[in-house]
């Protein structure tokens, strides 16, 4: 068992619009307990493709990158090790002396890296040995039961901490996983990151696990406890494949707006910071940016990104991070992996689209009060399958405006698809609303109903229907007045961002 191989639908399972550490208490319990425990697969692409239209879409964008030059000479020292991503050797760096394996009956629970940075520790574990039936990654029973399993809950309850592993300081000492969002590996279970700072005569720890995540409980041993021991890094040494930093020509600024009621275009930009050539395929790290970017901009994420090297082949591109845009902030590095080994020579990155992310509630200071966000409907006090309501309501986010065109009472089967591998989980009733906005823009809304008990949702887009965003409810239809907060927009910019790279 393996955490880091995604279930390909459970980016239907998780919301994604939490911005930590300084997230809405309320908004970042109904996302915690799911967030931590499994990585999302790269967002699949729309099924539509908004015209190209100059005002809204970013343009083109071509770089060489020269002159590679390895990163000694910016003063930091990386290395690439697979499945972990960078570690910097810098200074003060102690890593884990050896693989460190524990076996109970038939089970194999193996401590495969561990880094003690000076302000954290970063650790990856690997277990086998679990039978399919005990496994909740592969058993169906994880849906209908998931507290049968270790860490499970149900759909919208608080994160449960039973499978996160806990570190031991010879002191007696406990060290528990980071809760923040701080890093974003730390979105894998099986990869813990810790924000402490250990002493620098510290040379053994103790890993500490009440059970496996997703194991079930009683049927696979638990109260796991394996020291391990740390070896100190001389400063400089190169821990892994050695990592070439690049250097990009700068560009011109874009030109200010000529007015603050003229809404500049989205343009963004991709660096190439780093390349690691392997023996298997070569790992790049890239970085998006935006000019004149609205400070409710939270992320940009990439889709659809592939090389081609100096033979011509064209070789797609694995991103080996989660699909959370609040764990990417703008400019923050993202990790590729080529699928295949590239010619050597020459190599032409390209990313056919980047998703623009905006959640004015949710930055650091709110870009708007949340009354600003939220529209409301009386829906009654007996609400029927297939009631609609007029709502036009209109907003405007980083000056795109969209349109509540209408709110539509439904129920699961209404919006079940194969995706929704877990059925409804009680999730029976609900509204689905009607969002106008121009089609160029590929622009996406969610929301939230104003209930506790208000969780799955669903977002379809058919050309030239409007958006529809579902969210669903337990306990039947929300009734009387219902309040709606709008906590994310999205837009599609279409067009190609592409840089060459020259060794």
């Amino acid at each position: 068992m393996n955490d880091l191989n995604p279930s390909p639908d459970f980016e239907e399972k998780v919301r994604k619009a939490m911005q930590t550490p300084n997230a809405n208490p309320e908004f970042a319990k109904r996302l915690r307990s799911e967030l931590v425990r499994r990585p999302v697969k790269m967002k699949p692409r729309f099924t539509f493709k908004p015209a190209w239209v100059m005002a809204v879409l970013t343009a083109l964008s071509v770089f060489t990158v020269g002159a590679p030059r390895l990163a000694a000479a910016f003063g930091r020292i990386f290395g690439y090790v697979p499945d972990v991503g960078l570690v910097d050797s810098t200074n003060d760096l102690r890593m884990l002396a050896q693989p460190v394996s524990e076996s109970r009956d038939g089970v194999t629970l193996t401590i495969s890296h561990v880094f003690v940075y000076p302000d954290r520790v970063e650790l990856k574990y690997e277990v086998s040995g679990i039978a399919p039936e005990n496994d909740g990654w592969q058993s169906e029973e994880s849906a209908s039961n998931p507290t049968a399993f270790c860490g499970g809950v149900n759909p919208g309850e608080t994160h449960n901490k039973a499978g996160d592993a806990r570190l031991r300081l010879p002191d007696g000492s406990i060290i528990e996983r980071d809760y923040t969002g701080k890093y974003p590996q730390n979105a894998f279970v099986m990869q813990p990151v810790y924000d402490a700072a250990i002493p620098t005569d510290v040379t053994a720890l103790t890993f500490i696990l009440d059970c496996i995540p997703q194991a079930r409980l009683g049927a696979v041993p638990e109260h796991w406890e394996i020291s391990f021991d740390l070896i100190t890094v001389p400063a400089g040494t190169v821990v892994g494949e050695p990592v070439i930093e690049v250097t990009q020509p700068a560009t011109e600024e874009a030109p200010a707006s000529p007015s603050p009621e003229v809404v500049s275009a989205p343009n963004a930009a991709m660096t190439l910071e780093r390349i690691v050539p392997t023996d298997s395929n070569t790992v790049l790290y890239l970085r998006f940016d935006m000019d004149n970017a609205d400070p409710s901009l939270i992320s940009l994420m990439p889709r659809g990104a592939y090389i081609i090297d100096s033979l011509g082949q064209k070789i797609p591109l694995r991103g080996s991070f989660v699909w959370q845009p609040f764990e990417h902030k703008v400019g923050s590095a993202f990790e590729f992996v080529t699928e295949s080994k590239p010619a050597d020579g020459r190599l032409t990155i390209v990313v056919e689209q980047v998703i623009a992310y905006y959640m004015p509630l949710y930055t650091d200071p709110p870009q708007a009060a949340p009354e600003e966000m939220t529209f409301s409907f009386d829906a009654g006090e007996n609400p029927q399958h297939g009631q609609k309501w007029d709502l036009n309501k209109t907003f405007t986010i980083a000056g795109f405006d969209f349109e509540i065109v209408s709110a539509q009472a439904v129920t699961f089967s209404d919006i079940e698809t194969p995706n929704f591998i877990d059925g409804s989980q009680g999730y029976d009733h609900g509204y689905q609303f009607a969002v106008a906005a121009d089609p160029s823009l590929g622009l996406s809304v969610e929301m939230d109903i104003k209930r506790d008990d208000c969780w799955l949702y669903d977002v379809k887009k058919i050309e030239p229907s409007p958006l529809l965003y579902t969210q669903l409810c337990r306990n039947g239809y929300p009734t009387g007045e219902v309040a709606v907060t709008i906590r994310e927009m999205s837009i599609t910019l279409e067009e190609d961002l592409q840089v060459e790279w020259i060794p």
